[in-house]
């Protein structure tokens, strides 16, 4: 069984979704955590909550066999306030939990390692450390990319793409890439990160993933993606079950089909998505027989 390590924060996420209101426990600790999980992983998270965090969450963790390492804070858990429409998704920060300080004596002992910061608690002192690991390595850079305003409403910032660290593998949005190259298209922009990151992945709104690898970029579409009714903790799920594949050695393009449509396939609010079983495997080889290589 693989051992990998989910470095981010917990949330205590307040959704509202519509006309549904609903509490769940969220971050890529949990989203990515247990999608790694149902894929065979041994999964150890390095996070920070407060005493403020729930014992039944606590007990969640512990049923999925997500092990935390110490991360107990003197601050209160990192918290948001989710309102999504069909027009638009708000996220407003309640409360900021302690930063994470990577302690190399901790994480040596893992053969992969998601970085997946949510509200900046992962600084670039980190850099130095991260930049030598010799392990697999995944990077999704929302919180670095994440600015709050007077309000605690979420805004994205300006950054220069050596301030990340370094990874095998990047996840990003099309808006997150305008934040870090100013060229005018999205494919664009990915075959300059490509040039850092060996594996771009570009996710959009609507149907479209792009794929880098090898110099070799690849359109990737799935029309489900357009009936999504709740798409909270989506890019953290389709983090974990490429992740998944990539350090079990699968083979790329059918590790980016098969996580695009277990991704859009989920049904529920918050982590009950990942709770109900839905068939994928069909959607799998329909995504997969349609990739198509631009170049």
């Amino acid at each position: 069984m693989s051992n990998i390590c989910i470095i981010g924060h917990i949330s205590i996420d307040k959704i509202y979704n519509n006309k549904i209101k609903a509490e769940s426990i969220g971050g890529p600790p949990c989203y990515s955590g247990l999608t790694c999980v149902n894929e065979g992983l041994d999964v150890e998270i390095y996070t920070k909550i407060g005493s403020d965090f729930p014992a039944e969450y606590e007990l969640w963790l512990k049923e999925n066999r997500i092990k935390m390492l110490d991360g107990k804070s003197t601050l209160n858990t990192t918290s948001f306030k989710i309102t999504e429409t069909e027009r638009r998704k708000q996220l407003k920060l309640i409360n900021k939990c302690e930063e994470i300080i990577i302690e190399k004596e901790k994480i040596e002992k893992y053969e992969g390692i998601i970085l997946s910061p949510i509200v900046n608690e992962l600084n670039k002192k980190n850099n130095k450390l991260i930049n030598k690991l010799d392990k697999k390595t995944l990077l999704d850079p929302q919180g670095y990319l994440r600015k709050f305003n007077e309000d605690g409403v979420c805004e994205l910032r300006y950054l220069d793409i050596n301030e990340l660290p370094k990874a095998d593998i990047i996840k990003i949005s099309e808006e997150e890439s305008k934040m870090i190259d100013n060229s005018d298209k999205f494919s664009s922009r990915l075959e300059r990160i490509s040039k850092i990151y060996p594996i771009t992945i570009g996710t959009t709104n609507k149907e479209l993933t792009y794929l880098f690898t090898n110099k070799k970029c690849y359109e990737i579409r799935n029309h489900r993606a357009n009936n999504l009714e709740d798409t909270i903790g989506l890019g953290d799920i389709l983090n974990g079950v490429f992740f998944s594949m990539y350090v079990k050695n699968e083979d790329i393009l059918w590790s980016i089909s098969k996580a695009i449509a277990f991704t859009t396939t989920r049904e529920g609010i918050g982590i009950r998505k990942l709770e109900k079983f839905v068939e994928y495997s069909e959607l799998s080889g329909i995504i997969y027989n349609n990739i198509k290589k631009i170049y």
